[in-house]
């Protein structure tokens, strides 16, 4: 397999099988490309540039900030997660308004019920997105997570099933059921050393640890057991929090016919925002999850496609991209 990213690598084959000519701009690293068709040329990149040559900028800046996309996505009337904002350091203190800073974070915190979802307002891929059960792991949550964000989201914690839809322009083009991140026994390793070896494997991906403390004290909570406890091969331990592919979770459900509650929310959910590629990820909180109440939860726009790698769709990750690429050529040519 090539050492590109995955949304170059995508992205140079599609342009193999459409007789484009892509040309690495990054001494063969591949976060920075020019793509030609041999009248018209583009610059795009993996990594935290958005990749999709047909997202604008305004939509996609819109979209990396979690806050304000929900903000977007609530005044077009669509169901989201309440969340309360505040920043992690004093940093432009001066130029916005008082009470979001730090101890209005941990009075916030200690306003709510019990636990709490916390997750940096720009992050991406489960990066410190935990659920936290007291005041002592919050505080202990926002020394860890301000060494690397400078704004932090405190919401309730949502029961659903969390489902992602991927569409361009006016179609829902495929959507994934995600599964919740667990950690699975092998019969020798105990629950901290499980742990342990989930986050050396997340060493050097950019990806946040799971916090030990945290971790336990939910093991404990939701499944009675202990750190030192032994778990049978193949038994799974389900933590609750992030779900994200790259965080080590994996995709429950996968269909290219998506149903119409999905597809209907998840097209005017990007349209809100302006986005014409976009993988939105909702919660199924409907009793019965029968898809009769959704609540958005984010709009990416920059999303990945691993999950159909994951799950050997390299198929449709092709049609996709010459998808993007031809309608990115015939603008040039309109």
């Amino acid at each position: 397999m090539s050492a590109y990213p995955a949304q170059t690598r995508y992205v140079a084959r599609a342009c193999a099988k459409l007789g484009l000519r892509f040309t690495d701009l990054d001494q063969g690293g591949g976060y920075l490309f020019a793509i030609s068709d041999g009248r018209h040329e583009f610059i795009s990149a993996a990594g935290g540039i958005c990749t999709f040559p047909l997202n604008g900028a305004p939509a996609f800046g819109i979209a990396k900030d979690k806050f304000h996309t929900s903000a977007v996505l609530a005044r077009a009337g669509l169901a989201v997660i309440p969340s309360a904002l505040f920043f992690l350091t004093d940093e432009y203190k001066k130029q916005r308004a008082p009470g979001r800073e730090i101890e209005n974070a941990i009075a916030q915190f200690a306003r709510m019920e019990k636990p709490v979802f916390c997750k940096p307002n720009q992050a991406a891929r489960g990066n410190f997105a935990e659920v936290v059960a007291d005041e002592q792991g919050f505080r202990d949550y926002l020394a860890r997570v301000r060494t690397r964000f400078d704004t932090l989201l405190l919401q309730p914690v949502v029961s659903g099933d969390e489902h992602r839809v991927f569409c361009i322009d006016d179609k829902a083009i495929f959507a994934t059921r995600k599964a919740d991140f667990s950690l699975e026994g092998d019969g020798r390793k105990t629950i901290l050393e499980l742990i342990r070896a989930h986050n050396a494997e997340l060493q050097g991906t950019g990806v946040s640890a799971i916090d030990e403390k945290s971790a336990l004290a939910a093991i404990a909570a939701h499944h009675k057991l202990a750190g030192d406890h032994v778990p049978p091969k193949g038994e799974r331990i389900v933590l609750p929090g992030r779900r994200n592919l790259s965080a080590g979770s994996d995709v429950a459900g996968f269909t290219t016919d998506v149903p119409k509650p999905l597809a209907e929310t998840a097209l005017k959910a990007m349209a809100a925002i302006g986005l014409r590629v976009a993988g939105i990820d909702l919660f199924d909180v409907s009793p019965k999850r029968d898809l009769s109440r959704l609540v958005v939860i984010e709009v990416n726009g920059n999303p990945g496609m691993q999950s159909l790698e994951a799950i050997g769709r390299d198929d449709l990750i092709d049609q996709i991209w010459s998808m993007i690429l031809r309608r990115t050529f015939a603008q040039f040519h309109a």
